[in-house]
């Protein structure tokens, strides 16, 4: 995830990239400084003017950044200012490229800001889901690719056809003790109207895998909820695909540019409301300070456990805005 990986003293050098990389004559769209400005000033305690800031040179950031991580977080950072835009200007799909190339970064964000600068959705879509936290649990299920010839895409994200022993899995939920993290997510569920993996229609086991940590991190699913949860999980988790999951979000709830198996269109634009930059900052904040990787929790494991005493001992704040 963006700026774990960055030091205090590396933030003006890393915030002149993104303007060289992404500014051009001026930002095409007023979130993309203001954006900027938040994360910077609330997760590294630099600030700046992103409207005026002087640029740098990918040679210069090359010579700084000697890590691979360090710039590979660079790059999904430039990746998340440029999917900001609808649609995504040429010059700057080209400007980031060119810095992914001249740092030696691939990653899969690259794969999916290219798809959607072309405007080729359905490629996109598919990418976004085969390469995100999702098709990683996907996966790790035997008969994944069978269900996958089968149902197609929507194979990825939601049950297609019915699965008792699942659905009575989640169902057991219920009998998890007040307080508990199985009840809290049984709950999360009736108040939602939310029918359980296993049940057609529902979500499947890996998308599903999710809700838990909506519960642990204390998100809704909101719109703005969606990006705290998924922001949370990139900046806690080491999966391949947290990140792409994070900015992939943003781009269905923001610019729009992504269709989605679960989200109906027309939810754009949830970013640029009061304070979703900052609550996004602070979802960053916690996720770097959670002690365990909560996408790869057996969670089934621990459902009978106190959730207020997991948070505890997993090192997770409280939030600064509720």
């Amino acid at each position: 995830m963006f700026l774990i990986h960055t030091s205090v003293a590396q933030a003006p050098l890393l915030a002149a990239a993104v303007v060289g990389a992404c500014r051009g004559e001026g930002w095409d769209v007023p979130l993309q400084p203001r954006f900027l400005s938040v994360l910077f000033e609330k997760l590294l305690g630099f600030v700046a003017d992103f409207k005026t800031l002087e640029s740098t040179t990918p040679q210069v950031i090359r010579d700084a950044l000697p890590f691979l991580e360090q710039r590979r977080e660079l790059i999904e950072l430039m990746v998340t200012v440029e999917i900001l835009c609808d649609p995504i200007p040429s010059w700057l799909s080209t400007s980031v490229e060119q810095w992914a190339n001249a740092l030696e970064v691939e990653d899969s964000s690259l794969l999916l800001a290219r798809d959607l600068a072309q405007n080729a959705t359905a490629t996109a879509m598919a990418d976004f889901y085969r390469l995100n936290w999702i098709g990683t649990l996907d996966l790790k299920q035997s008969d994944f690719q069978n269900k996958l010839a089968r149902d197609g895409m929507k194979a990825w994200a939601l049950t297609v056809e019915a699965d008792l022993e699942e659905a009575r899995r989640w169902n057991k939920l219920e009998n998890c003790p007040a307080g508990s993290l199985g009840r809290a997510l049984w709950d999360f569920y009736q108040k939602r109207g939310f029918a359980v993996p296993g049940n057609p229609g529902a979500a499947n086991n890996a998308l599903a895998h999710h809700d838990w940590i909506h519960v642990l991190a204390d998100y809704d699913t909101t719109p703005l909820g969606e990006m705290e949860v998924t922001a949370f999980m990139a900046s806690s988790s080491r999966l391949p695909g947290a990140t792409l999951g994070f900015i992939g979000t943003v781009s269905i709830y923001e610019s729009g540019l992504l269709p989605s198996l679960v989200v109906p269109p027309g939810y754009n634009h949830s970013l640029s409301v009061p304070l979703a930059p900052e609550r996004i900052a602070d979802a960053i904040r916690r996720g770097k300070a959670c002690n365990q990787d909560p996408l790869i929790t057996d969670y089934f494991a621990i459902a009978f456990c106190p959730l207020d005493e997991l948070r505890r001992s997993w090192g997770i704040p409280e939030k600064k805005y509720l």
